[in-house]
């Protein structure tokens, strides 16, 4: 039923400009993202860039393992993320081609198949040539915390609107698809975290009963590897995973695609998830049989 604005402000309470100045806030948010789609639209139908194409092809090496239709799509999105992020080099890091292309290439993986806003709460991309230090906090007991430097690869968090990567750590992912280890594909899968304004390990998913069926292979699935690390059984998914829900959600995706025949064999429900959820299947381009013999 469509109420007239007078009445509803009549049965609320709200004046009329109250109404009217939701209205226009609606209408301005639906012509900025018309106009945000018609950009991309046009990003998308550029030719890409010659020598971008020879970077992907020398640096990322699961590229050529796609189909030609994803490969298209690939490329389509990293002309947009390009033009959307901000790459900033730190301690003498400089931002070339090589190093935003390098990045993009494995930062859109993960959007194949699926609708996508770029990972709208990521700015800019911080580059540090190597391992960097940053401050932390470790806690030495429940009520006494330990302040220190502590050497990373990368690192992004909800509320920062960045991203930080070590070159070298990006380069070594980007170049060897199937060792399970992608520090891109990790920070990258805490942005997608954070799509639904929380950092808890749950991306935005469509369905009340999507959310019911991850809510409970996830929480399975970390239980699992907590006792593992406790016990010190060795696992396929990095302990790391341990620490909270948010690291989980981005050490599985690392070994989704890095490690898929192996995921699928020994954790196949949370493997359906993540295929679920990503709409690929990377067994289908994994390096993962090849380097196995």
């Amino acid at each position: 039923m469509t109420l007239h604005p007078v009445a509803v402000a009549a049965a609320t309470g709200c004046s009329n400009s109250v109404l009217e100045n939701e209205h226009r806030y609606t209408n301005l948010l639906e012509m900025l993202g018309f106009l945000k789609d018609r950009h991309r639209k046009r990003l998308k139908a550029r030719p890409f860039p010659n020598e971008w194409l020879k970077i992907i092809k020398a640096r990322v090496a699961f590229f050529v393992r796609l189909a030609a239709a994803d490969q298209a799509e690939l490329l389509d999105h990293i002309q947009v993320f390009l033009a959307e992020k901000n790459f900033e080099g730190c301690a003498g890091q400089e931002i070339t081609d090589e190093v935003r292309v390098t990045i993009g290439a494995q930062a859109c993986l993960l959007l194949l198949h699926r609708k996508t806003n770029y990972f709208p709460r990521l700015l800019t991309i911080l580059v540090y040539p190597s391992t960097y230090l940053a401050d932390e906090q470790r806690p030495i007991t429940a009520d006494i915390w330990e302040e220190g430097k502590a050497s990373r690869l990368g690192e992004t968090a909800r509320m920062m609107g960045s991203m930080v990567l070590a070159w070298d750590a990006v380069k070594s992912g980007a170049a060897d698809p199937a060792d399970g280890k992608n520090v891109v594909l990790h920070e990258f899968a805490h942005q997608l975290d954070y799509e639904n304004s929380a950092s808890d390990g749950t991306p935005a998913l469509a369905t009340r009963e999507q959310q019911l069926s991850w809510r409970e292979v996830m929480r399975t699935e970390f239980a699992s590897l907590r006792a593992a690390e406790e016990t010190g059984i060795p696992t396929l998914l990095d302990t790391y995973g341990a620490t909270n829900a948010a690291e989980f959600f981005a050490v599985s995706t690392e070994a989704f695609f890095e490690r898929p025949v192996m995921l699928r064999a020994q954790h196949p429900r949370l493997y359906a998830e993540l295929r679920n959820y990503f709409r690929q299947d990377p067994v289908e381009f994994s390096a993962e049989r090849v380097k196995g013999g």
